[in-house]
């Protein structure tokens, strides 16, 4: 954040304030003191010194910072870039006041999540009336729908005894940015059969596959009469078979001010986790299941599990630009800030939208306790759990190595409880994850090296945010 966008922080959009900057403090008594002095010396040079150190010091204490009357005008090259592309902005301030602005500072308010990589989104100048001073800078995009909407503008007095800061109201420049989610990675080996397709249930009714024969009622349809039986005995029967139940899967990404912990290239874990769930809604929807998705979040986010075309691009959609998994973090619960507070982050609220037959993929970086919560609960009201996990962790510090260690340690919770664990391994910086199963079970997707728990890096990477 730059100076000027730190003074404006916690300023609403068209909100501003007066502040005294206290520069000159102390020289009004200094300039009395030494006029004093220059009196009973009789040196009346001194004493014409110091009563202008007098009236420049009166000025200071009464002096407010001009109002600012801009007219801001931005241009971003590329409103729909893909992630790693570079995009420019262009913006420029024209002062629409009839008086100059002897001190402005102007600073765009880049959106979170964005980093400036060349040029600056500040500046500093005088502006006379009816002229324009203007920046350029480039920033690399990154996942999600980021709103150019104000900027931060300080203005001082000649002085610089006062300054006024406000953050103008901008017209909206949105950059939307949503990444290619790598189906093929998803891995269905041991788990094929808790994650994918229709699978048969004890219930009967229309299908294919044949179940039993029961006495004839009247209405039943004659198709499903068993003719061969009434040719053979005269007994009318009718043919029941299994009823195929199709597979409902919620993607649960925990998005609580938790996961929002970094590492390395200051890459938020929520992003990790949601390129996990956006490469599952792939796999999952190219298996014919059903898919949801929900966030572990104050905010609330949640789809319902369908499929189709039309609703697989929702989740994608919502993956991308929802403010659940947004770049800044939601805000305290009223609770006092505390996301294990009673549905401080939705999930009271998620388990009355879940029905009971739904399969739950829990997105989580595993950096507290509160998913092993989560996961144990869902699995103790009869859902079947399976964790995604990305690991953010690095190993460069005692203190990220203890981190790694717990993190581990409740993996491991969650494979005692009986829970499917697959570890999601980060190639490179933004590049797509590829999931393999660390519970200790065979993976026809990468081979024999996932059974025996070993981490797997499919293109030579390290697995970590560099």
């Amino acid at each position: 954040m730059t100076e000027t966008a730190a003074v404006g922080a916690g300023l609403d959009r068209g909100d501003g304030r007066l502040e005294r900057t206290g520069r000159w403090a102390g020289v009004h008594g200094l300039a009395l003191a030494a006029t004093a002095v220059a009196i009973l010396f009789g040196k009346p040079v001194a004493i014409l010194a110091g009563l202008a150190g007098v009236g420049f010091a009166a000025y200071s204490r009464v002096a407010e910072a001009p109002e600012p009357e801009l007219a801001v005008e931005r241009h971003v090259s590329d409103a729909d870039p893909a992630p790693g592309e570079t995009v420019r902005v262009t913006l420029a301030v024209e002062n629409e006041s009839g008086a100059t602005l002897p001190d402005l500072r102007f600073a765009d308010d880049v959106p979170a999540g964005l980093e400036v990589v060349d040029g600056t989104a500040r500046h500093t100048t005088a502006l006379r009336p009816g002229k324009r001073a203007s920046i350029a800078y480039e920033f690399e995009a990154v996942r999600g729908r980021h709103e150019f909407d104000s900027l931060t503008v300080v203005t001082r007095d000649v002085s610089g005894a006062s300054r006024r800061v406000a953050r103008k109201a901008t017209d909206r420049s949105t950059v939307v940015c949503r990444p290619t989610f790598e189906d093929r990675s998803v891995p269905l080996g041991e788990l094929a059969t808790r994650l994918t397709g229709s699978q048969p249930v004890s219930a009967t009714g229309e299908g294919q596959a044949f179940h039993s024969l029961r006495e004839y009622r009247t209405g039943d349809p004659l198709g499903s009469v068993d003719w061969n039986r009434f040719a053979k005995d005269g007994e009318l029967a009718t043919r029941r078979f299994d009823q195929p139940r199709t597979v409902k899967v919620v993607l649960l990404v925990d998005a609580r001010a938790a996961a929002y912990v970094t590492a390395g290239d200051g890459r938020p874990a929520v992003d990790a986790c949601t390129h996990a769930a956006g490469a599952l809604v792939g796999g999952l929807a190219e298996a014919d299941c059903h898919v949801g998705l929900a966030a572990l979040s104050p905010r609330e986010c949640w789809l319902p599990p369908a499929s189709g075309r039309t609703h697989r691009e929702r989740l994608l959609d919502a993956l991308t630009t929802h403010d659940a998994f947004g770049w800044r973090p939601p805000a305290p619960t009223s609770g006092g800030g505390d996301d294990t507070a009673s549905d401080g982050d939705g999930f009271d609220r998620l388990l009355t939208q879940l029905s009971g037959d739904t399969q739950v993929v829990v997105c989580s970086p595993f950096v507290d306790d509160r998913p092993v919560e989560v996961a144990r609960a869902l699995d103790a009201r009869g859902h079947d759990v399976t964790v995604a996990s990305p690991d953010v962790t690095a190993e460069d510090s005692a203190y990220r190595r203890l981190a790694a260690t717990e993190r581990r340690v409740r993996l491991d919770e969650c494979r005692r409880a009986g829970i499917a664990v697959v570890e999601w391994l980060e190639e490179g910086d933004r590049g797509p994850g590829r999931p393999v199963d660390a519970g200790g079970g065979a993976d026809a997707t990468t081979g024999g090296a996932a059974g025996s728990g070993e981490r797997v890096a499919t293109d030579g990477g390290d697995g970590r945010w560099r």
